[in-house]
């Protein structure tokens, strides 16, 4: 259920295109593509992944008027049919949005009927002042179906330069995930993981 990256920049990408596979066909009209809900502003590595992936970048509004985040309630049957991923940062960046723990459980309500995966981006999710973050594995219940959150040293410990992160979650995706990296990314090299377990199991400089 936990899987080494090289930051989360190169696990967000490279899961796109993994997810595409994994999810299996979606309900698409002739000339329609599989979509990837990114919310807006978004990371480019979203984005990046979901064209490498065939798929249609989607992009979601994160405004005032939402509470900047994406509005869950005004995504429709016909979209979430033939979504393959929804990628969410929370923190987000820039707006510093939080969602809370009745967000993320919509959002995990609707990965689970519609088939989809929740990519949760929480690379800012160790660095807040009062109240810690609701996380999406909290809401994903028992065996993260249909989720993957994807964590980092670069915000939590300021090493953007190591390229030390983590993917954790669906085990079954995760393997598939796996088989793509195994041909399609460099592996972490060792004496960077072992900086990385002295990092993460340090909290006072975070």
């Amino acid at each position: 259920e936990v899987l080494v990256l090289n930051g989360t920049r190169e696990g967000l990408f490279l899961a796109a295109i993994a997810a595409k596979r994994w999810v299996g066909p979606r309900a698409v009209s002739p000339g329609a593509l599989p979509a990837m809900l990114i919310p807006n502003p978004f990371y480019a590595a979203y984005a990046a992944g979901s064209l490498a992936a065939d798929c249609e970048p989607v992009y979601l509004p994160a405004t005032r008027a939402s509470g900047f985040l994406p509005d869950l309630d005004a995504l429709d049957d016909a979209l979430l049919k033939r979504t393959v991923a929804f990628y969410l940062a929370s923190p987000s960046n820039p707006q510093g949005a939080v969602a809370s723990r009745g967000y993320l459980d919509k959002l995990a309500a609707l990965s689970r009927r519609y088939g989809f995966l929740v990519f949760a981006d929480e690379c800012y999710c160790e660095i807040y002042s009062e109240h810690k973050p609701a996380g999406m594995l909290e809401a994903a219940g028992a065996g993260f179906t249909n989720t993957v959150v994807f964590h980092s040293l670069s915000k939590r410990s300021n090493l953007p330069g190591l390229r030390v992160g983590f993917a954790a979650g669906d085990k079954n995706f995760l393997a598939a995930f796996l088989e793509l990296r195994n041909v399609a990314a460099p592996h972490v090299p060792g004496p960077a993981q072992h900086v990385a377990v002295a990092a993460y199991d340090d909290e006072a400089h975070v």
